[in-house]
């Protein structure tokens, strides 16, 4: 864990400092496995970089786009299994299995959020009132 304080770019895979991405399931299970199963942890701090943000943006919104298509397909597979069956417990169980399986498939295509920073909002903002209107 020599490499815990470096920030390295998931898209181009350069050491650069950007916007932090969020840990999430996958995240977290990358780590686990990297950390107990292969023993290779690196502990970079994962970023995307301004040079990369474009790229980034593009692949965060096919991979959106994908994983309501792989879902909506699983749905749909989901339904014709549940009506062509007689068996429905199965067809339910069947079911939930198609669905998990097109969303694991959706993951394929894998891209991660990333923390917005807060562009410089106030408090007021914030809380729905607008402090441009009271002047001293």
């Amino acid at each position: 864990m020599a490499n815990a304080k470096q920030d390295r770019c998931i898209m181009c895979g350069e050491l650069r400092h950007g916007l932090k991405v969020k840990e999430d399931f996958v995240i977290i299970a990358v780590r686990w496995i990297k950390r107990n199963i292969t023993k290779n942890e690196k502990g970079y701090s994962l970023v995307v970089c301004k040079e990369c943000y474009v790229n980034y943006d593009k692949a965060k919104r096919t991979f959106i786009k994908r994983q309501i298509l792989y879902v909506a397909i699983g749905v749909i597979f989901a339904a014709l299994i549940t009506i062509g069956s007689t068996d429905k417990f199965l067809a339910v169980l069947y079911s939930i299995l198609v669905i998990l399986f097109m969303y694991m498939l959706s993951l394929l295509t894998y891209v991660p959020s990333v923390e917005m920073p807060n562009m410089g909002q106030s408090k007021s903002l914030k809380n729905g009132k607008n402090s441009a209107r009271r002047r001293p």
